[in-house]
C-alpha cells in the first residue's frame, strides 16, 4: 500500500475537521475580553549601528537559462 503526501494532507483535514471545537478556546476569548488594558505591540529599541545600505553588496542572480536546482549540490 502506498500512501503519498497529498493522501496524509487530506486524512489529516479531514480528521481535524470532524474533532469536537475544544473549551479551552471559549475561556482564553472570554479572559481576553475581560482584560483592562489594551494590548499593544513590544516596542524594541535598536542596540547595534545599522549597516550602511551602500555596502551591502546585492547577492548574485543565477543565469536565466540554468534550470531550477541547478545550484544545488547534495551528496550522500
Amino acid at each position: 500500500m502506498q500512501i503519498s503526501a497529498a493522501n496524509l494532507l487530506i486524512v489529516s483535514q479531514q480528521a481535524a475537521k470532524a474533532a469536537p471545537p475544544r473549551a479551552e478556546a471559549g475561556a482564553f476569548a472570554a479572559a481576553l475580553a475581560k482584560e483592562k488594558s489594551a494590548f499593544e505591540p513590544l516596542r524594541f529599541k535598536q542596540t547595534a549601528e545599522p549597516a550602511p545600505a551602500a555596502s551591502a553588496a546585492p547577492a548574485p542572480k543565477p543565469a536565466a537559462s540554468a534550470p531550477m536546482g541547478s545550484q544545488i549540490d547534495i551528496r550522500i
